[in-house]
């Protein structure tokens, strides 16, 4: 009798403890597994900076805020193919003669790349970029006499590059994850004594948009594990 009552304290102890475990554990796994044909997407408030120190003059590259959204496409358990759009205001500053000028303009800046994933948790990626200028150009600094100043990309239609990205995956929640992902934007075509280039990070959601060979989810089968353990 005191044996039975004894087993039966133990369970009703560590049962609920064990079923509150099961349900975290429904609802949070860990890492992100490429596998062909799937397709996900990540969006997220994108920071960054352009790449250059504030001048002596007064011209200065504040931290800025803007949004961006990836898509990729499983192409195999290593590898994805990547599309990246980003909205940003871009600042440039060239420089002529020890005078500065810095002009800001809305930037529409595209990626398109291959993603390799070295870890289940951790990805680099290199893309081609090009980046689209959008609404009318800020003059922000100037050393130059109104009317004599030098143009800057900021005033280019398009610009190109390549772009530089190492990402890792903080935490996932069935078809969710959160990322954090560093990039850095290298420019080809800025002009002589141009800094074009931008970095940034950004904190992302994202979404497993499809799946080519779904299965049964780890969910599912920790919700029967829980109703099993509580019957």
């Amino acid at each position: 009798m005191f044996r039975h009552q004894s087993y039966s304290f133990i369970v009703l102890k560590f049962k609920w403890p064990v079923i509150l475990f099961i349900l975290f554990k429904t609802f949070i796994s860990y890492a992100y597994q490429p596998s062909e044909g799937d397709v996900t997407a990540y969006f997220g408030p994108y920071l960054y900076k352009s790449n250059f120190d504030s001048t002596k003059t007064g011209a200065k590259s504040p931290n800025m805020g803007g949004f961006g959204l990836v898509v990729l496409g499983d192409v195999s358990a290593k590898g994805s193919l990547e599309i990246g759009m980003f909205y940003l205001n871009k600042i440039y500053l060239r420089e002529d003669a020890g005078q500065y000028i810095a002009e800001k303009t809305g930037l529409m800046h595209i990626t398109m790349g291959y993603r390799r994933w070295f870890t289940e948790t951790f990805s680099g990626s290199i893309s081609l970029s090009s980046g689209y200028s959008m609404g009318e150009v800020k003059i922000l600094h100037s050393d130059f006499a109104p009317g004599s100043e030098i143009d800057t990309s900021a005033r280019d239609k398009t610009e190109y590059g390549f772009d530089f990205s190492l990402l890792t995956e903080l935490v996932k929640i069935n078809t969710f994850a959160v990322f954090f992902d560093a990039r850095y934007a290298l420019s080809v075509t800025a002009k002589k004594n141009e800094n074009a280039d931008h970095f940034g990070f950004m904190l992302a959601l994202k979404y497993l948009v499809q799946e080519k060979y779904p299965e049964q989810s780890i969910s599912t089968k920790r919700y029967e594990d829980l109703f099993s353990y509580i019957q």
